[in-house]
């Protein structure tokens, strides 16, 4: 299993590893359980200045914890390509976790891209979660929206030959495919 692999940026070696996938998949339990081992792994979500709530008119906004459908329907988490470039700059190695609804326009800054599969059944598992920090999942239509943008994230992962990985594995077994 591969990830999408880019040239290197610079004449150094670098190895900058974008690892996405839905919530729910595990990406801030096992970029946490990384950094306690000492690897440089970042969750998006703790990256003052890189994402935010914005409306249709572009204006970022607070999420409400109990997001309702129409605030759902009517705003996108995104982040800021620019920000994030700048954030990378001069990081040789950096494992980024994150998801955002235009993460798929910033994999071109990364060396390799990958992607954290999960059933739709432990994606509603872990997004029920009691000890789950991250709101986004409880109300039932939170799930329901976390879970269709799951299967359209995943499939457009695949168009892009995003390599694919079982998030049911443990950070460790994870790690070692991710760090090749």
């Amino acid at each position: 299993m591969l990830g999408i692999e880019r040239p290197s940026r610079v004449n150094i070696m670098s190895k900058q590893v974008l690892i996405i996938g839905p919530s729910g998949a595990g990406k801030t339990y096992i970029s946490a359980a990384l950094r306690e081992k000492g690897v440089n792994a970042i969750d998006g979500d703790l990256v003052d200045g890189l994402s935010g709530w914005f409306d249709s008119n572009s204006r970022e906004v607070d999420c409400p914890p109990n997001a309702d459908q129409e605030f759902l329907d009517s705003h996108e988490f995104l982040w800021n390509r620019d920000f994030l470039k700048n954030h990378l700059q001069g990081r040789n190695e950096i494992y980024l976790f994150g998801m955002s609804g235009n993460v798929f326009d910033m994999i071109d800054l990364f060396d390799k891209v990958y992607f954290l599969k999960a059933s739709p059944e432990l994606l509603a598992e872990r997004l029920r979660c009691v000890s789950r920090e991250n709101p986004m999942g409880k109300t039932d239509y939170q799930l329901q929206n976390a879970l269709k943008w799951a299967k359209e994230i995943e499939e457009k992962a695949s168009k892009l030959n995003i390599g694919m990985i079982d998030a049911n594995q443990s950070p460790k077994d994870i790690f070692a495919q991710i760090s090749k």
